[in-house]
């Protein structure tokens, strides 16, 4: 009984070592809440890591997937962070992604047993290009309409004389 109160002792003592208090936010600025494909998305992370001594290597992954999971656009970087960073970051949308929902996922990890994952969500809405292609089909559209009609009413005169 004794040995095992002792062992129970000492994980109690191991276990808060291999807590962290690593807590990271992901924040997609205003701006880019409605990001076109194509375009660069940017988004703000804030890494805190108050216990941690002495400047340190986190790799960070970035990852813009659909709600269903899919992969869309992904990146990753190193940064050093001692107790606190705030950076802004991109990944550029790929063209061909359709309008929707999203999210971006942003997970930190060191070389050790350190992770987190945090995630926020944006829109992304029609290229640019294709809303252009779009108001001049219309607007053919209209003109082949008024050229019809203006057809029409010359057919419809000489038939009356």
């Amino acid at each position: 009984m004794g040995k095992l109160f002792c062992l129970l002792f000492l994980l109690l003592l191991i276990l808060p070592s291999f807590a962290s208090s690593l807590s990271v936010v992901v924040h997609v600025p205003e701006k880019y809440t409605d990001v076109s494909a194509g375009d660069r998305f940017y988004f703000a992370v804030e890494v805190k890591y108050p216990e941690n001594p002495r400047r340190k290597d986190l790799r960070l992954e970035y990852t813009i997937i659909t709600i269903d999971g899919e992969l869309i656009a992904q990146s990753k970087a190193l940064k050093a962070v001692e107790t606190q960073a705030s950076f802004i970051d991109f990944i550029v949308i790929p063209e061909s992604t359709d309008s929707g929902l999203y999210l971006v996922n942003v997970e930190i990890k060191d070389y050790e047993i350190l992770s987190e994952e945090v995630s926020s969500s944006f829109n992304i809405v029609g290229n640019k290009d294709d809303e252009l292609k779009l108001y001049f089909m219309i607007m053919i559209g209209v003109v082949l309409f008024l050229a019809i009609l203006v057809l029409f009413q010359i057919f419809r005169g000489r038939k009356k004389r």
